[in-house]
């Protein structure tokens, strides 16, 4: 990415009339999903992905990054105005921001939350652009080896930093990497893992793999809760805009604050593992303990709604950089972005920062212009946002359901690829009921194919000389500490983690492992080094959790933990609208299932059933047939 290169994509998005829509289209999604409990970023990331094949690159970023970059804007709504988080990130906010609106200064809250918002997100956006010189230099300098060991070290942070179980995290990972081999070998033209299938000799089709592993669990979840807000009039409508604007003005008054708030969620954004709710949490501390008087905190300092809301939107700058020049995701919801971009053609790391600078640049200035627009957007349609805390999500499920499904398999169409996602979805809804990290799953997916061309290239050009380069040195020395602070530091976490009950689960994965090691070992070198080292480690892996999940004496004051059941009763259901797709098309399916769940899982009224019914139709029909001009009609097989 060039000087030129960010010079000319700063007023690409209001010169192209698609990419102006898109940014408009995508901020409304991400406020709407902020601001209603249960739903998060990674849920718009996974509805928009079924919609980016075949969209212009350009396009299908700014929809993504401006969804994307003020989820926690519309978050801090329902946190300000009813003390229900929006997601774990706003959960600071309450504290303050809530007291604030009890004692009829929402307005004030709510116009501090906003503009601290943008500023962070702008300052965040800034950093992305002066320091992606730096990380892409630094992509310049390595070869094979350290691309082996910066995707090992990605791995492994997001795998033991984001899960209470380290072992369970890597274990998930190895899984990811060995479910990346499957299908034709391109080093060697070695059919692996098809079992005699023709369709698998393209390999697993990452839409499936992440609609089914993410979508259909988080939905399932919220399919099966009443989380209907509480009747009454809308909170904010008394404030005017006079208060939003003293909260606004607050933000300039406490700018020093604002400013090292910013820095904290950057630095915070960089570090593999940690999220928004880390670097909200840090910056309310610091709030704290940098005020003169600290006992205003929790009564109501505007400060207290400053700090976390600056940090969790200055954070998604810092988590770019690593990101996208280097190829590691920072974050869980940074590796869904990984395969979003992949989906779109854009692979991430040195190459997309050599070649597509011009796109490089576009996501810094769409995190920053989302942020800005925010507030006028939020100043806009404000009552209207602010009613969204009120819908019932399990009247949402079915809606987002049959979207996310219509979009995954309209370019998939026919038997395969249905039962495929309907064997992923049930490996979904298990690992989710038996508390198995999910994302180490998608990431070792997506770098196993990175981690597996550089791990031929160092065997074939280094061997062992590869360790007497300096950069591989340091990276292994980074690998082995971040493994050993966390299996050290979460000892007494992972062992409460295997009292889960998911023995069985344990030993099936461990089987697999196993099956996947001897079904590798008579393929070429080339072709069997990474299957057998990713199956090695998860067979060691699953065995150490089996050998630690022999019963342990619980601690005094610790309630037993029992997992989820899994909602047989909605996977049937699931099940019986994927069979029905190729039968009578997507649109009928859709709209049908959507009827039959809202009657027999919310015991609807049969008017209130038809109504959900013919909006999920009319959200299909516009989105694919009109938009997309894809067929939701007629038989599929």
């Amino acid at each position: 990415m060039t000087f030129a290169d960010v010079l000319s994509s700063a007023a690409t998005i209001f010169i192209d009339p698609a990419l102006l829509g898109a940014m408009v289209a995508g901020m409304s999604m991400g406020m709407v999903f902020g601001a209603m409990p249960g739903l998060s970023a990674k849920m718009g990331i996974l509805l928009l992905m079924p919609l980016m094949f075949g969209m212009d690159p350009a396009v299908g970023i700014v929809l993504l990054l401006s969804m994307h970059a003020v989820v926690h804007s519309g978050g801090s709504i329902p946190s300000i105005l009813f003390g229900v988080p929006g997601g774990a990130a706003e959960a600071a906010t309450v504290l303050d921001g809530f007291t604030m609106a009890k004692k009829g200064a929402a307005g004030e809250a709510l116009g501090a939350s906003m503009s601290a918002s943008a500023v962070g997100g702008a300052l965040g956006a800034i950093c992305y652009f002066v320091l992606l010189p730096g990380f892409t230099a630094v992509g310049k300098t390595i070869g094979a080896p350290e691309y082996l060991l910066l995707a090992l070290l990605g791995l492994s942070a997001v795998a033991t930093l984001s899960h209470a179980s380290p072992l369970k995290g890597l274990a998930m990972g190895a899984l990811g990497v060995l479910a990346g081999t499957v299908g034709m070998d391109h080093a060697t033209g070695t059919p692996r893992f098809v079992f005699g299938f023709l369709e698998l000799w393209d390999g697993i089709d990452i839409l499936i793999l992440v609609t089914g592993l993410f979508a259909i669990p988080e939905l399932m979840d919220l399919a099966r809760h009443n989380t209907m807000r509480p009747r009454g009039e809308f909170a904010a409508a008394g404030c005017s805009y006079r208060d939003v604007l003293r909260g606004m003005v607050a933000v300039w008054h406490h700018r020093w604050l604002t400013l090292r708030t910013s820095f904290i969620g950057v630095g915070i954004g960089m570090m593999p593992g940690l999220g928004a709710e880390v670097a909200a949490w840090l910056a309310y501390g610091h709030a704290v303990q940098s005020s003169k008087d600290k006992s205003r905190f929790g009564q109501g300092a505007v400060e207290g709604v400053i700090a976390p809301e600056t940090a969790n939107n200055s954070k998604e700058g810092g988590g770019f950089l690593p990101t996208i020049a280097l190829g590691i995701p920072s974050t869980s919801a940074m590796a869904l972005v990984v395969a979003a971009l992949a989906i779109l053609g854009l692979p991430v790391g040195p190459t997309m920062t050599r070649d597509h600078g011009d796109l490089v640049a576009l996501i810094g200035w769409t995190i920053l212009w989302s942020n800005l627009l925010a507030v006028v957007f939020f100043l806009a349609v404000l009552p209207l946002l602010g009613r969204t805390v009120y819908m019932r999500i399990e009247y949402v499920a079915p809606l987002v359901i049959t979207v996310a499904i219509t979009g995954t398999l309209i370019d998939h169409a026919g038997w395969w690829s249905i039962a495929t996602l309907l064997g992923v979805s049930l490996a979904g809804c298990l690992l989710a009921n038996f508390d198995w990290p999910r994302a180490p799953l998608l990431l070792g997916f997506i770098m196993g194919k990175l981690a597996e061309i550089n791990l031929i290239k160092t065997v074939e050009l280094y061997d062992w000389t590869a360790l007497e380069r300096w950069p591989s040195l340091l990276l292994i020395g980074a690998l082995l500490l971040i493994l050993w602070h966390s299996l050290r530091s979460r000892r007494n976490a992972a062992r409460r983690t295997l009292q889960n009950g998911d023995r069985l689960l344990t030993i099936a994965l461990c089987c697999l492992f196993l099956v996947a090691c001897a079904t590798a070992w008579p393929f070429p070198l080339e072709a069997r080094m990474l299957p057998l080292i990713a199956g090695g480690a998860g067979a060691v892996l699953t065995g150490i959790i089996i050998v630690r999940s022999r019963p342990h004496p619980a601690p005094p004051n610790e309630m037993p933990t029992n997992p989820r059941p899994v909602p047989w009763r909605l996977l049937a259901m699931f099940a019986g609208y994927l069979a029905t797709i190729p039968l009578i098309g997507a649109l009928p399916a859709s709209a049908l299932y959507a009827a039959l769940h809202c009657m027999v899982e919310l015991r609807s009224s049969p008017w209130r059933a038809v109504s959900i019914a013919a909006l999920v139709a009319v959200s299909i029909w516009v989105l694919f047939a009109l938009w997309l001009r894809q067929p939701v009609f007629g038989a599929w097989l």
